[in-house]
């Protein structure tokens, strides 16, 4: 197939005549050489035909203030993304060929993709002859693209592009020569610069002589990358030299205004002469509509924890992600519980640590790049996100199909690990991402087929061959693909970035179905690679960052084309744009972005200048007569152009539809080294070695096994089997009467969250977690099904989860004086204090195990440790304050010190303390946990049982002849009142 161009497209064809028409046929001087462009006349005329344009094209007089009419002559069309800016950039330079005879033109591009983009359209026969007989100009572009080459021994040729497009004659008028470039070319390499070629066309020693001698007109892609300040725009400003540069593309580089706190930044345009933004394009349909869609938390609770890395397969890296808040580390070893993390994952302990995974208590297994919601940990939060995906493909490819013409639907899918979706050659890693997307999709389906009607066959043998070759109908791209020998990976790789017809084909041209419609990539996909029948997006990596939004969309913007490569451009299109919860504000983020496009005009409202004068502590009348005086605005409140940036940075409460943006500091704090001081530690070292020392917990035996029967039903009574639903928030973004671009609710979907399980693996996983013997439970179980109804699909993860939670509860009302602590006989172990002869360390090893944040200055004398490391204010609290009845005292390492509890967590306190009695002898412990919580009553049940169980360990500790007092703080007691406590 052939996507169809369309010429005299009205969005498209103003982007053209506004570069054509700044100039006149007399205002280029003849060229004196073959090779060299006609030469610009630098006129009046020039500017206030600038002018004009901007007045028809209806440029907003804020925008025109960097007009300019200089050497190089700068020229700049804002088309947003999916518009058609390389169609237009394309017929710009056929159109001034036409018109005044230049055929020397320089493309660059800011990265490889794009210019691969960029050469694939200018070299299609296709596109050639569309400009050439479709829109009539008889002539065609000859490109030349330079390339990055290595330097060899021997002679050293003169780069053949750059010769061959310098050596085009004017005189042959049916040629455009055109050289393609990107950034890194023009500052990364001396290609360009170095004299030493053996051998130099016309008498030209540089590459850059020979490109500058041409008179050239160099058009820049994606100008937001060429800031003025960088290097790549200096060497085509001072090196190449062209008399004229236009600039195309939806972002363009910012500049600041004003200074100290009246510092703005204002988008940096220079004779802009096409406004086409984002809220126009949305507006007038000439791109899709975006469809925001994200599953709400079940509890409300915006937050997930990340598997980011295995280390050397003895630990385990998390992100802890809250909406709203900086990401917070965490690094687990096996026997570690992710309640570590979060409390809500309080059952789950790491028993086994592997290559690129981890297993839990509960029989699941975890692989790197998996994201955990707090709410149904027992599922992989991207597996929902999947399945979603997946659930508006189908919708939107089932409806493209039940058209005329039928339109090819693709999806886009940007991964956080690559390993997952395509483990590397002789990895050991699984590709849990592929193996879970074959899996639902495969679901898919199987569900959809039978739904489908007689005359929707054609689509049926569509799905009958893309289940039965799952693998041929997905692919991946990433950037270590450019290396990669293997030719699948090749093959799969050309298909998406060169072969765009057949990626947009359904049949070949011998009738086999072309399934390969599902894509997967690492944000490598961005800028540059473009396919017009993306119709959803699934973000299963938050990119975290507020980078444009209309950029992060932009792959799918474009509006598709149908099996004849008709573009079909009378109908509203949707992208589905799918997220997590993490970046619920997506569509209020868009919405914000493209209105903050609409020009808001230069004229001060008098409810504007009222407010403002009251702001300010003056009147509305004394304001005005001010920035007339000033020369800001004249009578009619208009503000003065020539004086407007000025203006706003004197008054910036006046500005309009700019936006700083928001700063995001990802800073992280350096790992430090801290000190252990040993002669506090010498005067702690008796305390740390009892609290040290390994108990058994023991439960006494119940009365009956009936009565422990008949409470594992009631469990089993109290909704565990209930079905847990997941729900998503979908919006559409669209223009409203008023102007705005708005959000609007539309129909989200439900989904049962359950992953069942063999019924013989349900009662292993429970008995795991929680010792009830596998017999017992069946026989409970049995007894339960007597009165409720049982299907195998209720045996799930979700059911797991549920019975070991209310179970835990269980143990907590009912066990609670039915347990015991006893001494076990094992010798000293290492810790992380000191090693197993009982001599101290020198420092700690991890910071993080004593606090995540840190205070200057130094800790007094009596601080086991050389810095202020802590994790709440309490705690700083507690470190910062001189008792005078403490002897030395000092922060308990995280996890150092394993506690058993009921609920089947170890525990750890906070802080340990020697102080002396009344009488001066030092013979008082005490060991405190530390809450930053506003009272008892905000502690978790769960902390009050460990709590409780701390207690019961440390009178048992005392029994066996060393006595140490145990004690809770919370954020309304201080440290002193608790030693004062224990005095009297």
């Amino acid at each position: 197939m052939e996507i169809i161009l369309k010429n005299g497209l009205p969005h498209q064809q103003k982007g053209i005549e506004a570069v054509a028409d700044v100039f006149t046929s007399d205002g280029f001087n003849p060229s004196n050489l073959f090779h060299e462009n006609p030469v610009l006349s630098l006129s009046d005329n020039l500017a206030e035909s600038i002018n004009n344009i901007q007045k028809n094209n209806g440029v907003p007089a804020e925008f025109t203030l960097k007009n300019d009419v200089s050497l190089p002559l700068h020229l700049d069309i804002k088309m947003e993304t999916g518009t058609g800016k390389t169609y237009v950039y394309t017929g710009t330079i056929y159109e001034l060929h036409k018109r005044y005879k230049t055929n020397k033109f320089i493309i660059v591009v800011p990265t490889l993709p794009i210019k691969a983009g960029t050469k694939q359209f200018l070299q299609d026969p296709y596109v050639l002859k569309h400009f050439k007989d479709v829109c009539g100009y008889g002539t065609e572009i000859e490109l030349h693209v330079l390339e990055s080459v290595k330097k060899k021994k021997g002679k050293q040729f003169f780069p053949t592009p750059v010769r061959e497009f310098v050596s085009g004659s004017m005189q042959n008028q049916n040629k455009i020569y055109v050289l393609l470039t990107n950034m890194a070319l023009l500052t990364n390499t001396n290609m360009l610069t170095r004299e030493d070629y053996d051998y130099s066309p016309m008498g030209f020693y540089k590459p850059v002589e020979a490109l500058k001698s041409t008179h050239p007109i160099v058009i820049i892609d994606e100008p937001h990358r060429f800031s003025k300040e960088q290097k790549a725009y200096e060497f085509i400003t001072k090196q190449i030299q062209p008399q004229i540069i236009i600039r195309y593309g939806a972002t363009f580089p910012e500049i600041a205004i004003g200074t100290g706190k009246n510092k703005k930044s204002v988008k940096d345009y220079h004779n802009l002469l096409y406004d086409l933004n984002a809220y126009d394009a949305f507006n007038q349909n000439l791109i899709k509509g975006v469809a925001k869609e994200h599953f709400e938390p079940l509890s409300q609770k915006a937050e997930k924890i990340k598997i980011m890395n295995i280390e050397s397969r003895t630990s385990v890296r998390f992100n802890h992600i809250i909406q709203n808040q900086p990401n917070r580390t965490h690094i687990l070893k096996k026997g570690d519980s992710l309640s570590l993390i979060t409390p809500d994952f309080e059952n789950l302990i790491i028993e086994n640590i592997g290559n690129n995974f981890f297993e839990l208590s509960n029989g699941l297994t975890k692989y790197v790049g998996e994201e955990i919601i707090t709410d149904i940990y027992s599922s992989s939060h991207q597996e929902y996100m999947l399945k979603l995906a997946i659930d508006r493909h189908f919708e939107t490819e089932r409806a493209n199909f039940n058209r005329q013409f039928k339109i090819k639907t693709l999806a886009l899918f940007f991964i956080d690990d690559i390993e997952s979706y395509r483990p590397r050659p002789n990895s050991d890693k699984e590709s849990y991402l592929k193996d879970t997307f074959e899996r639902l999709l495969s679901e898919k389906i199987t569900e959809v087929i039978p739904t489908l009607n007689p005359n929707e066959n054609f689509y049926k043998k569509y799905l009958e061959n893309t289940l039965a070759n799952i693998n041929e109908c997905h692919a991946g791209y990433f950037a270590e693909d450019n290396s990669s020998s293997d030719e699948d990976i090749a093959k799969e790789v050309d298909e998406i970035l060169f072969d765009k017809k057949r990626l947009l084909s359904i049949t070949d041209e011998n009738g086999n179905f072309i399934t390969r419609r599902f894509l997967f990539s690492k944000w490598t996909l961005k800028e540059g690679w473009d396919n017009p029948n993306v119709f959803t997006i699934t973000k299963l990596r938050s990119s975290g960052s507020e980078n444009s939004k209309l950029q992060e969309v932009g792959r799918g913007l474009r509006l598709p084309v149908d099996e004849n490569g008709n573009r079909i451009s009378n109908e509203e299109f949707k992208l589905n744009y799918i997220i997590d919860f993490t970046e619920a504000d997506f569509a209020e983020k868009l919405i914000k972005e493209i209105n903050a496009e609409i020009p808001q005009g230069f004229i001060i409202s008098k409810e504007k200048l009222k407010e403002v004068a009251v702001k300010r502590g003056t009147t509305e009348n004394d304001l005005f007569k001010t920035l007339l005086v000033k020369d800001y605005i004249d009578m009619d409140r208009n503000i003065v152009l020539e004086n407007a940036t000025s203006f706003f940075s004197e008054y910036p409460e006046f500005e309009k539809g700019i936006s700083t943006g928001k700063i995001v500091d990802k800073n992280k704090e350096k790992s430090r080294v801290i000190k252990i001081r040993k002669p506090v530690y010498d005067e702690l070292k008796t305390l740390w070695q009892s609290i040290n020392q390994r108990y058994f917990l023991f439960y006494e035996k119940l009365d009956n096994e009936t009565y422990f029967k008949k409470e594992i039903v009631n469990i089993l009574s109290d909704n565990v089997f209930k079905d847990v639903i997941i729900t998503s928030i979908r919006e559409e973004i669209k223009a409203e009467d008023d102007g705005m671009m708005h959000a609007n609710d539309s129909s989200g979907i439900q989904y049962v969250v359950k992953k069942q399980v063999p019924y013989n693996q349900f009662l292993f996983k429970i008995n795991k977690q929680t010792n009830i013997p596998i017999n017992l439970l069946h026989h409970c179980i049995v007894e339960f099904s007597k009165t409720h109804q049982l299907t195998n699909d209720k045996f799930n993860e979700t059911s797991i989860a549920n019975f070991v939670s209310k179970f835990s509860d269980w143990k907590t009302s009912h066990l609670m004086n039915r347990f015991t602590y006893s001494k076990a006989s094992l010798k000293p172990k290492e810790t992380v204090l000191n090693y197993a002869n009982g001599e101290p360390k020198t420092e700690i090893v991890k910071q993080g195990i004593i606090g995540k944040h840190f205070s200057s200055g130094d800790p007094i004398e009596k601080y086991l440790y050389d810095t202020i490391a802590f994790d709440s204010p309490l705690e700083r609290d507690n470190i910062l304050t001189d008792v005078g009845e403490i002897i030395v005292f000092g922060k308990i390492p995280k996890n150092s010190i394993s506690i058993p509890t009921i609920v089947g967590q170890s525990y750890s306190p906070d802080f340990m303390y020697v102080v002396k009695k009344n009488n001066g002898e030092k013979i008082l412990n005490l060991v405190v946990e530390t809450k930053d919580v506003s009272g008892d009553n905000a502690l978790r049940s769960i902390e009050h049982t460990k709590i409780e169980c701390a207690k019961k360990f440390f009178e048992q500790l005392t029994i066996d002849g060393y006595k140490v007092a145990f004690h809770t703080q919370i954020n309304n007691q201080k440290i002193k009142s608790i030693i004062d406590d224990l005095k009297e």
